[in-house]
């Protein structure tokens, strides 16, 4: 007769004897082991989000496998053998255990999947959207997105009649008080997308939705519209509208106005703006055309925009928002374009005050002053302008914007971040927005968060250079050079004429030590655009990089004879600071110091802003080797209050950490600066011809730890050089 044992103790000795208990402890080592290994090859191999949570989950329901197979087979010298059945267990309490084991593993399982169902979905809205859709749905209650209307004829030919309609409701409810109308460039992102209109909704952040086609059939042509309860899904209000094909422009202001007249009779308490609008179809139609070449943000584009702008100035030549449009377009072709700044705000200024004149209200003409002001470095006075755009129209986008790039001009990054949100909850879609959002949040250090902002999008808008090119940056500047490289050079295929992608891509050869490689890109798009910023800027960078002093001299003599005598500001600034280094770089330290002095910000702003922080350390520097000390040590003090402001406002990127270091080698701490080095490394700081050039480094130079992060930055850039020049085999 066998013995009877309580089931615990009968359980434990029959595990120990079969060795299921040794089994599952050996099995849970090795599943730590792999599991310390994953984590650390995650981020090295770009690994994706999800393979980690699959792998984990996969192994713990390993775990009564290996229970059954211990429990039913020996390992011996004569290799795997049935294990015997005797044991202490009855065959009521193997039932017991065996039946326990299977619940729990049920159980298990089904928690699983309940909680991480929703992990390997394929996401199905892009940035932003995807967070609005799973949380509690909070649009404002007199909101509504227009989504471009079909075009249902016979020869698909009616996209400029549907879309015309579409546009001319959405102007139209723009003109409403009260009522939040999602923006185009986010509503009309869903074109001939397939998507449930209730994740639309929520993806716009709106409580309805209206959608529409176009049919003809000979002469005659029927509109059809309904409004849609994003909660429910369920029609609000649709009606059809029949009209003879005699005057496409008479019928389309009529359709839209009957449409925007009947739903703002669906809202409540809703009445019609006045200003600042136009009672011509051609010129309001002329406006909105060139508003979306404007976002687009190429040379080409941007001409693009000024002339529709002028088109309808031609149509009403009392359209202040026009007037408004012009000037915010002449002083972006001074960023993007090849209009130099000074000329910019010559030809911008008549143009505000024109539109200031017609409208003493217009939210366009005092973003457009807010954006000039911000140009020639008067912040305080550009952001009273703009907040007074924003007051007139919360719904108008490029007040928003700006006012974000002031506020981010001053290091007030927290209110960046929620001047940017807000307005990304009225134009979830804006790829501007996006960008200046995901660069907000990767200088205080939450780099993740920004890349995913931007995949998202590009998701979206795969063939957007904008997104593609600051993606590019986000992970080249974030240590993922290859990566970075092949976002840009993507970019730079769809649009090789823009001087932003080419300065873009020139720099990243510049990191990478490819010198003659961004020059050759420079020289070419500088026989085209030889007075745009950026490819200047680049342009002079990379002179100095190569040791081409008088060249680099050369070109920012000639770049102040075509700004002229009246220089803003910050530019005199720029053009002191180059100078000095130049002067520094022939050893004459007298000039040096006056041109630097002269670079210096005097006002009292918060920014942790790069030219001055490299001012005020040089002069620095040139202090303590004349043997000015009382000097040097102001100097110092002023750089420090800087970085803390700047640490204050939440900046954690490598330029800081980098900074920081130059200050605390200056201040004759080398250790300190070595570990500020090493973080600015972490970062994705990899300009090695920065760390080779720099004076201000000159106290830690022979160091071991400079010595050995100069080696792993050289390497660094040497495997991504390996890997384009695989690519660049493998694409032959």
């Amino acid at each position: 007769m066998r013995q009877q044992h309580s089931f615990l103790s009968a359980t434990l000795a029959e595990l120990t004897r079969r060795r299921v208990l040794r089994t599952l402890g050996g099995y849970a080592v090795a599943v730590f082991v792999l599991l310390q290994l994953m984590d650390a090859a995650v981020e090295p191999l770009r690994l994706p989000d999800w393979l980690p949570t699959l792998v984990v989950i996969l192994l713990i329901l390993g775990f009564p496998v290996v229970f059954l197979l211990a429990w039913h087979f020996d390992l011996t010298s004569g290799g795997i053998r049935r294990a015997t059945r005797a044991g202490i267990l009855s065959r009521r309490q193997s039932g017991l255990l065996f039946g326990s084991m299977l619940l729990l593993t049920a159980g298990l399982g089904y928690v699983f999947y309940v909680y991480y169902s929703g992990v390997f979905a394929e996401p199905l809205l892009p940035a932003g959207a995807e967070a609005a859709a799973v949380r509690s749905f909070s649009a404002p209650q007199n909101s509504i997105a227009v989504l471009p209307f079909a075009d249902l004829s016979a020869a698909g030919d009616q996209a400029y009649v549907s879309d015309g309609v579409a546009e001319e409701i959405l102007n139209l409810l723009a003109q409403v008080e009260g009522l939040h109308v999602a923006a185009r460039t986010s509503s009309f992102a869903f074109r001939d997308r397939q998507t449930d209109i209730r994740e639309i909704g929520r993806a716009l952040n709106v409580r309805t939705v209206l959608e529409g086609s176009v049919r003809t059939a000979g002469n005659r042509i029927r509109l059809t519209a309904q409004l849609i309860n994003v909660e429910d899904g369920y029609h609000i209000w649709s009606h059809s509208y029949d009209r003879e094909l005699d005057d496409l422009f008479a019928i389309q202001d009529e359709v839209a106005s009957s449409i925007a007249k009947s739903l703002v009779d669906s809202f409540a308490g809703l009445e019609r703006r006045s200003a600042g609008k136009t009672d011509s179809l051609a010129a309001a139609n002329a406006y909105r055309t060139g508003r979306l070449h404007w976002w687009r943000r190429t040379p080409a584009e941007l001409e693009r925009a000024i002339g529709y702008f002028a088109e309808a100035l031609e149509q009403d030549a009392g359209f202040a928002p026009a007037y408004a449009a012009m000037a915010d377009t002449w002083l972006l072709l001074s960023l993007y374009g090849n209009l130099n700044p000074v000329r910019a705000i010559e030809k911008s200024m008549p143009m505000i005050e024109k539109a200031l004149a017609i409208d003493p209200a217009s939210a366009e003409a005092y973003a457009a002053l807010g954006l000039a002001r911000q140009q020639i470095g008067q912040n305080d006075s550009a952001e009273s302008a703009l907040r007074r755009a924003i007051e007139i129209n919360e719904d108008y986008i490029p007040a928003h914007l700006w006012l974000s790039n002031t506020l981010g001009d001053q290091g007030r990054l927290p209110e960046q971040r929620r001047v940017l949100e807000q307005a990304l909850a009225i134009d979830p879609l804006n790829e501007v927005m996006a960008v200046n959002l995901a660069h907000n949040l990767r200088t205080r250090g939450d780099v993740e968060a920004g890349r995913t902002l931007l995949e998202n999008l590009v998701e979206v808008r795969p063939d957007s250079t904008m997104l593609l090119r600051s993606l590019a940056q986000h992970e080249f500047y974030s240590g993922a050079l290859f990566e970075g490289w092949q976002l840009a050079r993507r970019a730079l295929v769809l649009e090789p004429a823009d001087p932003t992608q080419v300065a873009t891509m020139a720099k990243l050869w510049l990191t990478l030590g490819e010198v003659d490689q961004a020059d050759a890109l420079l020289t070419e798009a500088l026989e085209s655009n030889s007075q745009n910023y950026g490819l200047l800027d680049t342009r002079w960078l990379t002179l100095v990089v190569a040791g081409r002093l008088e060249d680099a001299e050369r070109l920012v003599r000639e770049a102040m004879q075509r700004a002229g005598d009246d220089l803003p500001t910050g530019l005199q600034r720029v053009f002191n600071l180059r100078f000095g280094m130049l002067a520094l770089a022939r050893g004459d330290d007298l000039e040096a110091r006056r041109r630097l002095a002269a670079a210096v910000d005097t006002e009292d702003e918060v920014a942790h802003e790069g030219d001055t922080v490299l001012a005020l350390t040089l002069l620095a520097m040139i202090a303590q080797r004349n043997g000015d000390a009382a000097a040097a040590a102001a100097w110092l003090a002023e750089v420090e209050r800087k970085l803390s402001r700047a640490r204050i406002n939440g900046v954690d990127d490598a330029d800081l950490h980098y900074s920081q270091a130059a200050l605390l080698a200056l201040r004759d701490d080398p250790d300190a600066a070595l570990r500020e080095l090493t973080a600015a490394y972490d970062r994705g700081f990899r300009e090695l011809w920065l760390l080779e050039m720099d004076w201000r480094l000159e106290p830690l130079r022979q160091t071991p730890e400079f010595l050995a992060l100069e080696a792993r930055m050289g390497e660094d850039i040497q495997a991504c050089l390996t890997m384009i020049s695989e690519t660049s085999l493998a694409m032959r």
